[in-house]
């Protein structure tokens, strides 16, 4: 009996050592191994939605993900409750979820018909291993068999409840001196029938730019605080930097030229595309067309299943600029690369052609992309003003979550969502 218990213990301790933990306690939304691609997680069926959830919904959130492989891996999955700010909560598993701690992929297909060999996987949340109980912020974190401690990705969701509603409006920016480049998002919590003791102290509210991770403001104070309604409609504190439409990109066929693309090549096994040369649009006038707000979907010509039959193609971006930024650098940016600088979006300066350039492996579809600016100077913050300009008629989503964590709460609940557009079409 004895031994039994010692074994039980010892393999409890080996798990708890395996387990993940970040550097510094925040789970980052990051991949950590070149050979996965298009990695991304949304509602079923629905390729451009947010990673978000909610409590009650039956429609699950699917993660999806290549890697450039010609076999299969095991790959295994773990998933971490979060606090507002991405540190692990206090709930123990059996708290926030129903199921085993560790559980495997089990879904996945080859690649068919294409250049290059991919073993695409996907994985839905919930499902029969799993089932989430509480609300807040979450984390998968997969991992290859055996190496619970050496994750190859970290992904966010948020899974949502209906305790609150917000209600939000976004538009152009009410300070004269910002309204030719600012935007303002206005909104208020109401909460009829959920008790909030203390906003000041007890609310958290983060709000996202198109879901792009470097726009989030947080540490946001109510303005006001009436009965069952809680005013954030500041002058000043939810402004941001308006942007552009994304730039858009078509890689759905190999045989015929898309009107942005100069030629499409074969060379050494493989298709590369080569967009027209981009031109900064810092100087430029505003020019509204319907973009994606920087997501992507995936086709390809004559393709019925796109996830698996889309091949992998070679992009050529480039960026004329008379000089080179000495002061940062420039990289190419959207949801395709979850909007973080990277060494395969960074670009470099050719001298002779005075141009950026940037050669990017991308799964065929459709595309929006940006040029972002990352100065040298700490902290480095990521700038897509820069090259892109900023226009107050610029159509953003506006993502608000809603946090709550109560005197006797150990964690952060997330109360209420609201997206917002600017044009009111989404």
């Amino acid at each position: 009996m004895r031994t039994k218990l010692f074994l039980v213990l010892f393999f409890l301790c080996v798990a708890a050592q395996a387990q993940y933990f970040p550097p510094n306690g925040i789970y980052p939304d990051a991949v950590f191994a070149e050979r996965f691609k298009t990695v991304r997680i949304h509602k079923a069926g629905w390729e451009t939605s947010y990673a978000v959830g909610h409590i009650d919904d039956e429609n699950p959130l699917m993660l999806s993900f290549d890697e450039l492989a010609k076999t299969a891996r095991n790959y295994s999955y773990t998933i971490v409750h979060c606090d507002a700010d991405w540190r692990q909560s206090r709930l123990s598993i059996n708290e926030y979820m129903n199921g085993f701690p560790n559980n495997q992929i089990r879904n996945y297909e080859y690649s068919f018909n294409t250049l290059t060999h991919y073993v695409h996987y996907r994985l839905m949340i919930p499902n029969e291993d799993v089932q989430l109980k509480v609300s807040g912020n979450y984390v998968i974190v997969i991992f290859e068999d055996g190496s619970e401690d050496r994750p190859v990705m970290c992904k966010h969701f948020r899974i949502a409840e209906s305790a609150v509603v917000v209600s939000a409006a976004a538009g152009r920016a009410r300070l004269t001196a910002l309204q030719d480049e600012r935007q303002q998002v206005d909104f208020t919590v109401r909460s009829v029938n959920y008790p909030i003791d203390n906003a000041y102290q007890d609310v958290k509210v983060e709000i996202l730019k198109n879901g792009d991770p470097n726009t989030s403001l947080t540490g946001l104070k109510p303005l006001f605080v009436r009965q069952n309604e809680i005013d954030y409609r500041h002058e000043k504190a939810t402004v941001f930097p308006a942007g552009n439409e994304y730039r858009p990109l078509d890689l759905k066929s190999t045989r015929y030229s898309s009107t942005r693309m100069t030629a499409v090549e074969f060379e050494q096994s493989a298709y590369h595309f080569y967009p027209y040369t981009d031109e900064p649009r810092n100087t430029s006038r505003y020019l509204y067309y319907e973009d994606f707000n920087g997501k992507y979907v995936i086709q390809a010509e004559k393709a019925s299943r796109p996830e698996t039959e889309a091949d992998y193609v070679y992009v050529h971006f480039t960026l004329r600029t008379l000089q080179p930024f000495d002061d940062g650098q420039v990289y190419v940016s959207g949801a395709f690369c979850n909007f973080a600088p990277s060494r395969e979006t960074l670009m470099t300066y050719n001298p002779d052609k005075r141009q950026y350039e940037a050669v990017i492996l991308l799964k065929q579809g459709y595309y929006n992309y940006e040029y972002v600016f990352l100065p040298f100077k700490k902290p480095a913050v990521v700038d897509d003003t820069l090259l892109e300009g900023s226009f107050s008629d610029t159509e953003n989503d506006y993502l608000i979550f809603v946090y709550h964590r109560g005197r006797s709460s150990r964690y952060d609940r997330l109360v209420g969502v609201s997206v917002v557009n600017t044009l009111n079409k989404k």
